[in-house]
């Protein structure tokens, strides 16, 4: 009996934070804010036109208002092209494993990616309108961070876009 009085009586002195000190850092990465920072799209046509291709620079900033440093096992989600009010799926993108986050900064995930004309056979007049013309359109990136904190693993999803053209 006197046992079971000894679990309620330590959460009341010490608080669950105490006890799981995983929680400080899923909450810490709960703040953090995503925002496409950069879009370089860089089409290469080539004959026949099923070679060409998509090369995108991408780079998402991450602001981390805590004091938790933190550090992602995964960063990755799908990339659209809005043009002309209709929505085209571009592709998933993942970013480098285990990027640093630093506390009350801003991080920045970069990466490459090269896209086939067979992948994009769909987005690619609008593709090539947003890129080519500099016609206008929003890019946008949703996906998910993951982290594994004290063998706990969570996600935090995040979306953002990002305006191009005139």
């Amino acid at each position: 009996m006197r046992r079971l009085l000894v679990l309620p009586a330590l959460l009341v002195l010490v608080g669950c934070e105490a006890l799981s000190p995983a929680l400080k850092y899923e909450e810490a990465a709960r703040q953090l804010r995503f925002t496409l920072d950069r879009v370089e799209p860089r089409i290469e046509l080539a004959l026949p036109l099923e070679q060409s291709h998509l090369r995108l620079r991408l780079e998402v900033g991450v602001d981390n208002p805590s004091d938790q440093r933190l550090r992602t096992r995964r960063v990755a989600g799908d990339l659209k092209l809005n043009a002309k009010g209709a929505d085209h799926a571009l592709g998933s993108v993942s970013f480098p494993e285990g990027a640093d986050i630093a506390p009350k900064s801003r991080s920045i995930l970069k990466v490459d990616v090269t896209l086939g004309y067979s992948d994009l056979k769909a987005a690619w007049g609008p593709l090539s309108g947003a890129v080519l013309r500099h016609e206008p359109a929003t890019w946008s990136l949703a996906g998910e961070a993951r982290f594994e904190i004290l063998g706990i693993e969570f996600g935090v999803p995040f979306r953002t876009s990002k305006g191009s053209g005139s």
